[in-house]
């Protein structure tokens, strides 16, 4: 398949280019800049393409079978993900390419019937802001019935360790083991999103990924 990765120099991001290279797919890292790419986009074309431009990022999807989104602001803008996801509405239609799939929060999937992570009580302050943002371009993915698109969540927890080649995934509700953690490392978590590409899982969903 040939896949448009959106921010594909950040840790997801990085780490979904290299696995989508690996396992055979033609990858698009739509890049600020060319230079200083880090060593696990080796073999993936680097296009220029920004957020802001509607006509140019158009132009970088034409002739893709999916894009993928790890877009990813922090803490300081999280406003920002609701900006790139109308962007990237606008500019898949523009390019006529159907299937999108994007990088979620886990604060938008499920605890109980009726009831996201987000507003749980014990919620952490310091990422409520990202996780309302998430539910916001969320909202815009949902409005999007013209394209097929994922939102997938990471687990409650993602970041750097040993790829263990095995994880979970499920439709709308947040995921956790037998002892009640909800993780994931980045390369399974890449893993998860590639397959969910592949096989045209999760369409118009909510979805996770965890151990």
């Amino acid at each position: 398949m040939k896949i448009a990765l959106v921010a594909a120099t950040g840790q997801i991001g990085r780490h979904i280019a290299q696995r989508a290279h690996q396992r055979g797919h033609d990858v698009t890292a739509l890049v600020r800049r060319t230079h200083d790419l880090p060593p696990e986009l080796a073999g993936t074309r680097a296009t220029v393409a920004a957020l802001d431009d509607p006509q140019h990022l158009a132009s970088a999807l034409q002739g893709h079978d999916a894009i993928a989104s790890a877009y990813g602001p922090g803490q300081d803008d999280p406003d920002t993900l609701v900006t790139v996801a109308h962007a990237l509405v606008a500019a898949a239609r523009q390019a006529g390419v159907k299937r999108l799939v994007a990088v979620g929060g886990a604060g938008s999937l499920l605890i109980a019937p009726g009831l996201q992570l987000v507003d749980s009580p014990d919620f952490p302050a310091a990422y409520k802001g990202q996780a309302l943002a998430h539910r916001a371009a969320l909202a815009v993915y949902r409005a999007a019935t013209d394209l097929d698109w994922t939102f997938l969540a990471p687990a409650g927890q993602i970041g750097p360790g040993e790829r263990l080649g095995h994880f979970r995934t499920q439709a709308d509700a947040f995921l956790t083991d037998a002892e009640g953690h909800s993780r994931i490392h980045y390369g399974d978590y890449a893993d998860a999103f590639i397959e969910v590409i592949e096989q045209a899982r999760y369409v118009r969903q909510v979805a996770t990924a965890a151990y």
